[in-house]
Parts: structure tokens; sequence; C-alpha cells
């Protein structure tokens, strides 16, 4: 009998923004027609975990930024994007940026530390399982039909 143990997931590096996606800014951004807030797209330095996502959708993520002043605005995923809603260039310039960098990076530390909580929980479970079985075979072995 074979145990199988659940890889864990490996993430290349921490989930961070590699910046604005500025071709899909509202097309009248500048002019005097413009919404004074809009949704800011932004590009994931890579693909977010199902954890990460989770973690990102939380209330309390809804409540640290109201805490901050930025009641409005809400944090939603589009596939490698996180749409800032209810914001602006100039209220991202002026510090919205720094906390989303910092929620994200506080997410991805925080979903890492689980992963490796699991591992090591699948790992000792294995250890386990495996200790039971050499027990049963050595149990086994001192049969002997003579």
């Amino acid at each position: 009998m074979t145990t199988t143990q659940e890889q864990p997931v490996h993430v290349e590096g921490r989930l961070a923004l590699s910046g604005v996606l500025a071709t899909a800014l509202p097309h009248d951004l500048g002019t005097a027609t413009a919404a004074s807030r809009y949704t800011v797209p932004v590009v994931f330095s890579r693909r977010p975990q199902p954890r990460e996502l989770d973690l990102l959708h939380d209330k309390s993520v809804t409540r640290r930024l109201a805490e901050e002043g930025y009641s409005d605005v809400e944090l939603r995923v589009s596939d490698r994007r996180l749409l800032i809603t209810n914001t602006n260039l100039q209220d991202l310039k002026s510090g919205l940026a720094h906390l989303v960098g910092t929620i994200l990076s506080d997410i991805s530390v925080q979903a890492e530390a689980e992963r490796a909580h699991r591992s090591e929980e699948l790992e000792a479970l294995g250890m386990l399982e495996e200790q039971r079985l050499e027990v049963i075979r050595q149990s086994a072995a001192e049969i002997h039909f003579d």
C-alpha cells in the first residue's frame, strides 16, 4: 500500500502589481466630460492563487481601505488584472497605490505562510501513515505458519 501526498503549490514570488493598464482607462479621461471617479485596471505580476483571491475579497480588506479614507474604493479581480473601482489616478498617486501594494504584500505573505503550514501538516500526516504501515508490516512479519 502506498501513500500519496499532495504537492505544495509553488508560487513564483509575492503577488504584486506591475502597473496601470493605461489603454484600458476611460477613453474620455482628461476631457471636460470625464468622470471624476472610475475603475483603474492594474496588471498583476502573476496570476493570483485561489487563497490569495479569497483573502483579497475578505471584508477585512474593505475595512482596511475604509480606515485609510477610501471607503468607496473596491478591489475586484478580472483574470490577471486588479480592478480598483471608484477611484482615479490622483488618489492612486497620493497614497492609494502604496496602500493597495501593502495589502497585496500582506495577503501574499499570509497565503504563503498558510501553504507552508499545510505542507508541514501533510508531511507529518505522511510520516504517521508510513509509521502505521510499518507497524502493520512488522506485525504481519511476526506471524509464522510452522
